[in-house]
């Protein structure tokens, strides 16, 4: 590949104390320009937030201009001026290998113009697959210690329950009839009576009609 690649050098600037102000993320890219002959183009996103890519305008025009073949490479002096997410670096990658530009960042030795970079960005991905799996692991354990009742709810989007005033009427005139929590559910559940998400009868959801019939 020719040396004279046309790079964008991505530079964000947050408000954190902590961060790297962008002096030395221009002087870290310019460096490197500088050493392999780079055309160095700087764009520079002030006070953004790095913990996903929505709402970053300048890096959304940086990667428009990459995937329209105006630039060669998109360049950031540490991972986190680009993305705290790893899974969101690892997206960046995927595009990028089908766009058909490429990714540098100095920090961590990711350069896909060379095989080695490529190799640590194939590491990359990989850990970005791991992270997904332990946050889809942790959150079907978490789901798992919750009421059913409340995981129907949560997988119907959190919406708020609306029950025909009709089977509320049901509901009522069996457990006055001395039907159980449990005989109702199998009541409902038998006549295919709707709840409202969608989900099963429980127990938990008949007595809490019934409160609200009575209240």
């Amino acid at each position: 590949m020719s040396t004279s690649l046309r790079v964008i050098g991505y530079v964000r600037v947050s408000t954190s104390k902590q961060d790297i102000g962008p002096e030395v993320q221009i002087a870290d890219l310019t460096a490197e320009a500088a050493r392999r002959g780079w055309e160095l183009d700087i764009r520079r996103e002030d006070a953004a937030s790095a913990k996903s890519l929505k709402g970053r305008p300048v890096l959304a025009a940086a990667l428009a201009d990459l995937k329209a073949g105006s630039a060669d490479v998109l360049a950031v002096s540490k991972l986190d001026r680009l993305s705290r997410s790893v899974a969101d670096f690892a997206r960046i990658l995927e595009d990028a290998d089908h766009q058909r530009w490429h990714v540098i960042c100095l920090d961590l030795g990711v350069d896909t113009t060379t095989i080695t970079g490529r190799a640590m960005a194939q590491v990359t991905a990989t850990f970005a697959e791991m992270e997904r799996r332990r946050i889809g692991e942790r959150t079907r354990a978490a789901m798992a210690t919750l009421p059913p009742e409340t995981r129907d709810r949560m997988r119907n989007g959190g919406r708020p329950s609306v029950i025909d005033p009709a089977t509320v009427a049901l509901v009522r005139t069996l457990r006055e009839g001395g039907a159980t929590l449990q005989g109702i559910c199998d009541r409902l559940t038998a006549e295919g009576v709707p709840t409202a998400t969608g989900g099963k009868w429980w127990p938990a959801t008949v007595k809490k009609l019934i409160v609200s019939a009575i209240s």
